[in-house]
């Protein structure tokens, strides 16, 4: 209790400062966002906040970064509350409080726990109880990022983004479907990263949400090797936070070309919008916050559907989380 408590008090703290601080970025963007990235680096202590605000440093090193346009339009055009709750609860929460959990449970337990679950949904099966249970168990296990694929979006979802509002949450869907779900409501829900398919609907979309300043990046799909320099300058006129690259029909086993590719694009192109490979990303910063990598994706029925070859059929509809990683997630002894 006493230790939720300091933890609580930390993070108070921590979110008023970030607060003024993305104040302050309105009228010297530049100097506050190299300052904020220096402290943060000073203070940090987990394997995976070190890790990405030294990425983070390097890329505000050069003073003509393209990622300080980034950082700019960021600042105009996407609400300040939005930053800060989808940031806190992302950057605090799910790799700061929740990776420290998640690695004393595992010590204590003896398997592998995600950092983030993704979940494929449609609204034929969802059931608001069932993910509302789910992330609630995920919360207890220090799993504080849930990422949702809807090919058309449940209208009971917002309700449950709302109830855990300590959560950060992703969605990824076509921009018909965010059109018709949660365009409007899109600046209001703090904790929430829209993700819009590319496609020429998509200009639309884009535009309403930065006009709302709701938190938005956008998404392509893959099989085959894309072109993928030249499908983020495209992006980049839409002026999404991130550009993800989503394999189709991933199993989420290992990382890709693609995701070398884009992680080198990273570093060498001029252009505003930060680049991610979406699995391999995901697989990464579980290497980091944890020993062992560990991914957790549910289709539309709920069942587990990124284990190799185990032979479990594991469903979080009848089952509970701690009794999936448990069965499916063992720790390698070393």
């Amino acid at each position: 209790m006493e230790q939720k408590v300091t933890q609580n008090n930390a993070k108070s703290i921590i979110e008023t400062y970030v607060g003024k601080k993305l104040e302050a970025m309105r009228d010297n963007p530049d100097r506050e966002s190299r300052n904020l990235v220096d402290l943060a680096l000073g203070l940090s202590a987990g394997r995976f906040q070190k890790h990405f605000l030294s990425i983070a440093h390097s890329m505000l090193e050069d003073e003509n970064s393209p990622y300080y346009a980034l950082i700019h339009d960021a600042i105009k055009n996407v609400g300040t509350a939005n930053i800060l709750k989808f940031g806190m609860n992302i950057g605090y929460n799910s790799f700061t409080a929740g990776a420290k959990t998640i690695r004393n449970l595992e010590k204590e337990h003896c398997y592998n726990i995600p950092w983030a679950i993704t979940f494929y949904v449609d609204s034929d099966s969802f059931s608001e109880e069932a993910y509302s249970k789910v992330i609630k168990q995920g919360v207890r296990l220090g799993i504080y990022t849930y990422v949702f694929f809807c090919s058309e979006i449940p209208e009971k979802l917002t309700e449950i983004f709302d109830e855990e509002s300590e959560c950060a949450f992703i969605l990824f869907s076509d921009a018909e479907s965010i059109e018709n779900g949660l365009l409007e409501q899109a600046s209001e829900i703090k904790n929430l990263m829209l993700c819009v398919k590319y496609s020429d609907s998509a200009i639309k979309v884009c535009e309403q949400l930065r006009s709302s300043k709701a938190l938005y990046s956008l998404w392509y799909e893959y099989s085959n090797k894309p072109m993928c320099e030249e499908q983020l300058n495209i992006a980049d006129e839409l002026h999404p936070v991130l550009t993800f690259f989503v394999k189709s029909h991933d199993d989420y086993n290992g990382y890709n070309e693609v995701y070398d590719e884009v992680y080198k694009l990273r570093d060498t192109r001029t252009a505003a919008s930060v680049p991610m490979e979406y699995s391999g990303t995901v697989r990464m910063i579980d290497e980091i916050i944890s020993d062992d990598t560990c991914v957790a994706v549910f289709n539309e029925s709920g069942k587990l559907i990124s284990v190799d070859d185990s032979g479990n059929e594991c469903n979080f509809r009848n089952q509970t989380l701690a009794e999936i990683f448990e069965m499916c997630y063992p720790k390698i002894i070393k």
